[in-house]
């Protein structure tokens, strides 16, 4: 199996994992010493790749009435897989919130050691600017 369809595997994984909770579900997909950056943030070592990615999940996602993805197919150079993604995120009496991004997936063997997600620019802003606005709306 190649690494695009590996990180197909763990996209598709992911998703799952957003629905029911299970994230020992994604474990297998991140070498014990895998890193995941986003923005600032950085966690070390695959228990805490897997904490932030929670975090991030019940700190936005879950806090949201709907998430709504795309992405664009992946692609790969050497062990790398790079993709973009685009979110639409709905709140009751809110405008939709929408950022997108790129994310990249360093592999070692079958497994991901290196995760980050990178906003564009306009998302960033985008984004400052709804929870500035509706922030107060989300439970936590």
């Amino acid at each position: 199996m190649n690494i695009v369809d590996r990180f197909l595997e763990y996209a598709d994984a992911f998703e799952k994992t957003y629905e029911d909770d299970d994230w020992s579900r994604i474990e297998p997909f991140f070498t014990e010493n895998s890193s995941y950056q986003f923005g600032d943030q950085i966690a070390a070592g695959r228990a805490a790749t897997l904490e932030m990615l929670r975090n991030s999940v019940n700190g936005l996602d879950r806090q949201m009435d709907s998430r709504t993805g795309e992405f664009g197919a992946p692609t790969s150079d050497g062990n790398t897989v790079h993709m973009d993604w685009k979110v639409t995120y709905t709140k009751s009496g809110c405008p939709d919130l929408v950022i997108s991004g790129h994310e990249t997936a360093v592999f070692n063997g079958d497994r991901i050691e290196r995760l980050r997600d990178e906003m564009a620019a306009d998302a960033e802003a985008a984004m400052g600017a709804w929870m500035a606005a509706h922030g107060s709306k989300l439970v936590g």
